[in-house]
């Protein structure tokens, strides 16, 4: 089934991100998404992410469309100007791609090439306006296009901490739907309660909203989100609960399993994000009955 068709069943919705290799070779890669063939609605391929140079993500979602997947792609517009967004979003629906967003991307010093120069040209808000433009014919020049493409259009909701913040979140997701948004990205859920005022706020929206589930691989990158990402909140009981597991990274698989079952009570699907661990994606959806 078509992802956009998918959204509109109203079932619940599961994606994984599948990152494109540091260089050519594509053995990993191609396997780790032959196991999802038939196992995810859409597999997510993003753009550069963490500011670390990687294969193309074009490339990475047209190999993974030839294994059969549906794919998502993500753009970065940290890293494109208007005409780079715009002639890729052409080349997107060409290569049969139509699933698209963007993102902001992450801060240049995070990554590896901090010689890099950002270009910020247009936001992820404007990019959909872009890619609204694009589908009634016309670019952002307002000149006519010989064909129109046609796109199904997300967008990602930014980190938040509490209520009022999740208010803040919803409000801009709202916005989103109305630039032609049909399916909204969360940041990475570690707690469900915390999560649940958003996705209460967002109920008939006019978009699925998707919570993020990031594979958590040990205590340290635990404390390290909780100390760096902003709205993360990994508690102390799932920090002792992966230490004093005999298998700690059998266990993070399980704490991922559960939180995806958890936000079927929540919100209209998955998306999850096991950062150079695809290999365990496999388990992660057998332990949430996917």
């Amino acid at each position: 089934m078509a992802f956009a068709d998918k959204l509109k069943s109203k079932s619940f919705v599961c994606l994984a991100e599948m990152e494109t290799p540091k260089g050519v070779d594509l053995a990993a890669f191609v396997d780790n998404g032959r196991r999802l063939k038939g196992r995810v609605d859409a597999a997510v391929v993003p753009d550069q992410s963490h500011a670390v140079m990687r294969l193309a993500a074009l490339a990475g979602a047209s190999v993974l469309k030839d294994l059969g997947l549906e794919v998502i792609v993500q753009f970065s517009c940290r890293d494109r100007n208007r005409l780079a967004l715009q002639g890729d979003l052409l080349a997107a629906h060409v290569m049969g791609l139509g699933n698209v967003m963007a993102t902001a991307g992450e801060p240049i010093e995070q990554g590896d090439q901090p010689g890099a120069k950002v270009v910020g040209d247009l936001t992820p808000a404007e990019f959909l306006q872009a890619a609204t433009s694009l589908a009634q014919g016309r670019d952002l020049g307002g000149r006519e296009l010989q064909g129109k493409p046609s796109f199904c259009m997300g967008a990602g909701i930014a980190p938040f901490r509490g209520a009022a913040e999740a208010a803040q979140r919803a409000a801009e997701a709202r916005t989103a739907v109305e630039q032609g948004a049909s399916f909204l990205i969360a940041p990475p859920v570690f707690d469900l309660e915390e999560f649940a005022p958003l996705a209460k706020e967002l109920q008939g929206c006019g978009a699925v909203l998707i919570g993020s589930v990031l594979l958590l691989k040990s205590v340290g990158m635990a404390r390290y989100l909780n100390q760096n990402l902003p709205g993360v909140n990994i508690s102390e009981a799932t920090i002792k609960r992966i230490r004093s597991a005999s298998d700690r990274p059998a266990e993070c698989v399980k704490v991922a399993a559960e939180t995806v079952r958890g936000l079927k009570d929540l919100c209209g699907g998955a998306h999850i994000v096991t950062a150079g661990w695809e290999d365990r994606l496999p388990q992660i959806l057998d332990l949430a009955a996917l």
